[in-house]
């Protein structure tokens, strides 16, 4: 199964867990699968709106950097993928 990795600032929603297998065939899909589990990681990381990733978040699979776009959520996965989320900090 696909693994994706939360970044601590973003584990409130999962209580704490780092990495969630998921049984996914889409980015999307993880994320879907994710939400399911535990309410509230979704909206964090997805622009409902947009329907890509949020501005502030940038998402890897396999540590290939992926697009903001609507249609990255579509971009397949396989067994051993790992989707990795990375917050932006910001600072003044």
């Amino acid at each position: 199964m696909p693994t994706v990795v939360i970044p601590v600032i973003f584990r409130g929603p999962t209580r704490g867990e780092a990495e969630i297998e998921v049984p996914a065939k889409t980015i999307g899909a993880c994320f879907d699968a994710v939400e399911a589990r535990y309410p509230g990681l979704r909206e964090l990381v997805i622009d409902l709106e947009a329907g890509g990733i949020h501005r502030f978040v940038k998402v890897t699979l396999n540590g290939e950097l992926l697009e903001r776009d609507p249609a990255v959520l579509e971009t397949p996965v396989s067994e051993g993928d790992r989707i990795e989320v990375i917050a932006a900090i910001a600072g003044g």
